[in-house]
């Protein structure tokens, strides 16, 4: 993997900018830092003023595995496209495919608060239902790995068979078929009309994006991960704000304050 923040990260972030691309974002652990507190993870103020910049100059979305109705209160308007339940909330998702989501996901609210109800409870798992998808949540187990083996062995129960995805101290499961992050994010860049997708994620859930074989130009991760598909990576959450700005002003043109960005990801910049 290469470092984004790098001589040839930055090179690579140049090539990018001048480029008509859909500038995508995971929202949890990528634009906002994690938390134990899922309700007060928000965007800072000047992530969600830079990303408004961003967006006001390129096609920009956020690609989520929270609800669409929780995620659209979080970003506040910094950006106008918003896909949530791991892509299953798009704006081209229609409203039967919906409808068979959510029927999916209450016959197994049904299995989860009966058959389910005590092994879970056991575990200590907490129970998300987001409509169309639910998480299982275990940040506060003392052995995550073991809980996700269980977990899994649980929800492999479930009927009908979910598509099962693991997060950080979660396991999502998404009804049966081929929609995830990465086809909404590759539909959302054709229906746009660009030519090509940047995205940023942080964790196993954005593999499915990073893992597409066309349409993305760069993919970036948060953290260094050896496994993972994504060609790019941040060493921490902190820095994201610094290639935002760095995008911004080179979409402006002004490539020596882009470059003096990358180098100070902290200092204090007002937007163009």
């Amino acid at each position: 993997m290469i470092y984004l923040l790098s001589d040839e990260g930055r090179q690579a972030l140049r090539t990018v900018a001048s480029r008509p691309v859909l500038y995508a974002f995971d929202f949890d652990g990528t634009l906002a830092k994690i938390s134990r507190d899922r309700g007060g993870v928000k965007l800072s103020f000047s992530t969600h003023e830079w990303l408004r910049e961003l967006a006001a100059r390129a096609p920009c979305a956020i690609v989520s595995g929270r609800a669409l109705n929780d995620l659209t209160l979080r970003v506040n308007g910094a950006v106008p496209y918003l896909i949530g339940n791991h892509g299953l909330e798009s704006p081209l998702t229609s409203a039967a495919a919906l409808g068979v989501a959510e029927q999916v996901c209450l016959e197994w609210m049904k299995q989860v608060e009966t058959d389910l109800a005590q092994p879970l409870n056991d575990t200590g798992v907490e129970v998300e239902n987001k409509r169309y998808t639910l998480t299982f949540h275990y940040r506060c187990a003392k052995d995550l790995a073991a809980v996700e083996r269980t977990l899994v062995l649980l929800l492999d129960r479930l009927t009908p068979a979910p598509r099962l995805i693991s997060g950080k101290a979660s396991v999502n499961a998404l009804p049966p078929g081929d929609i995830g992050k990465g086809a909404a994010a590759l539909a959302l860049m054709v229906h746009l009309r660009c030519r090509g997708l940047f995205f940023v994620g942080d964790d196993e859930t954005d593999e499915d994006v990073f893992g597409l074989g066309e349409g993305l130009i760069m993919g970036v991760r948060v953290g260094h991960g050896a496994g993972s598909r994504a060609r790019y990576y941040l060493k921490h959450q902190d820095e994201i704000e610094a290639v935002i700005r760095f995008l911004v002003h080179r979409l402006d043109g002004t490539p020596d304050i882009a470059g003096q960005i990358l180098r100070s990801p902290g200092g204090p910049l007002k937007p163009a």
